[in-house]
């Protein structure tokens, strides 16, 4: 049965459910238009493909024998080439086409595997997806805004989605077969990839530490990744990294949220910078540990999407458009949650909606309602709890959080590290 049909055969049993998804639906499908009467007005930033710029003047320094990290006047390195040297390989081959024509490539490749990789995930778990369906899928992927705003910068976070989710579909995929290797071996690698890319992107990673042949992958594919990167760019260029890693974006700083910018997402600003740190360091603790406790309990796939949800919140700085993050989340929350009568599937749903609307949800709450309503003041005191990304993430995070709890095994804390080791 397709999936549209099963959604509909749920109208009599989870009515919420069937209303929050066609409302959710009906946004992400009108969104191309909303986006396009934004910055017709102005309000909307047009595709400028800012970060591609940045990827070419590494490419371009690369063949020319120049430093690939070079620091501004003041120290930073904002407007710069910030991933790890290796990847300026996957960049490469855009420097030879015209700037509009490689932005253009970039987006549809980066869309392309994305809305492959969550088809993979939906037939992992046993869906048809009838052909109109499909193309459903690719608008609504068009249609979601942190989407829209990787593709205005050209940036990498839809890419990294779209490798995240072949993960996780080969780890459904290798549940299914009974924990066939190479699927567990294709999880760990491109697990890898995407947190080797952006490092903050290291919770992801926490289904790792539910099975031994992932971890493995993951490890001999980052040591594969930093041998061919040592050969190519040479000890130098990765010292100069190691300044930038260092530099860190200023980590647990910022903007405020009432001051808005369409990419900004600082989900526990609120509590300050060295307190959100902590805070920050404290889950992340909580997430490995769940993972952990969690092996060979069945819900491998239930502790990646935790990982997915928990790294917006969790990495020392993220932004809108990592917030494509909650697609393969919410994916992953829905199959889990539809698998009985008991589960809450209209949580993963509005957390898509709440992520699709974060950037022009909180632009209302802090330039447009202030001047138009008595307690204005209040909405912009109250900005870093009025971020819509901010509740999509605790949403997913916390549901999968549970579920993982649930079937954690906690014994293996009174019974010591010996008896927790992870499942091959």
């Amino acid at each position: 049965m397709p999936a549209l049909h099963r959604l509909w055969a749920r109208r009599q049993r989870q009515p919420r459910f069937l209303a929050a998804s066609l409302a959710v639906l009906a946004v992400l499908l009108a969104y191309p238009a909303i986006q396009w009467w934004l910055q017709s007005v102005g309000i909307a930033g047009e595709f400028r493909f800012y970060d591609l710029g940045a990827y070419r003047s590494a490419v371009s320094a690369w063949h020319a024998g120049d430093p690939m990290y070079v620091p501004n006047d003041d120290g930073g390195y904002h407007g710069s080439y910030l991933y790890p040297p290796v990847y300026v390989l996957l960049f490469a081959p855009l420097s030879e086409l015209p700037f509009r024509q490689a932005g253009v490539v970039w987006n549809a490749l980066s869309v392309a595997l994305l809305w492959g990789g969550l088809q993979a995930v939906v037939a992992a778990y046993g869906l048809r997806v009838a052909w109109y369906e499909r193309g459903l899928l690719l608008w609504v992927i068009l249609g979601f805004h942190p989407v829209i705003l990787s593709m205005r910068l050209a940036q990498v976070s839809v890419f990294l989605a779209g490798v995240l989710s072949v993960a996780l579909a080969a780890v459904v995929y290798a549940d299914r077969a009974g924990g066939n290797q190479r699927f567990q071996y294709l999880a760990g690698a491109a697990t890898a990839v995407a947190g080797t890319v952006k490092l903050v992107y290291a919770p992801t990673g926490a289904h790792l530490l539910a099975n031994r042949r992932r971890f493995a992958a993951a490890v001999l594919t980052g040591l594969a990744l930093l041998a061919v990167s040592l050969g190519v760019f040479g000890v130098e260029t990765h010292r100069a990294y190691l300044d930038v890693l260092a530099w860190g974006k200023d980590w647990g700083g910022g903007r405020p949220p009432s001051l808005w910018l369409p990419a900004y997402f600082r989900p526990l600003y609120v509590l300050g910078g060295t307190l959100s740190l902590l805070v920050k360091f404290g889950l992340s603790a909580v997430v490995a540990a769940l993972a952990w406790l969690a092996a060979g309990e069945g819900v491998d796939d239930t502790v990646f999407g935790l990982g997915l949800a928990a790294t917006p919140l969790l990495a020392p700085r993220l932004y809108t458009q990592d917030l494509t993050l909650v697609l393969p989340a919410a994916a992953v929350l829905l199959a889990t949650e539809l698998r009985g009568d008991g589960g809450h599937p209209t949580v993963p749903v509005l957390a898509v909606g709440l992520a699709a609307t974060h950037a022009y949800g909180l632009y209302l709450f802090v330039e447009v309602l202030p001047d138009r309503l008595p307690f204005g003041a209040a909405l912009l005191d109250a900005a870093p709890v009025l971020q819509p990304g901010l509740w999509a993430t605790v949403l997913l995070a916390g549901l999968a959080g549970w579920r993982v709890a649930e079937a954690a095994d906690f014994g293996r804390l009174s019974n010591g590290l010996g008896s927790g080791q992870s499942h091959g």
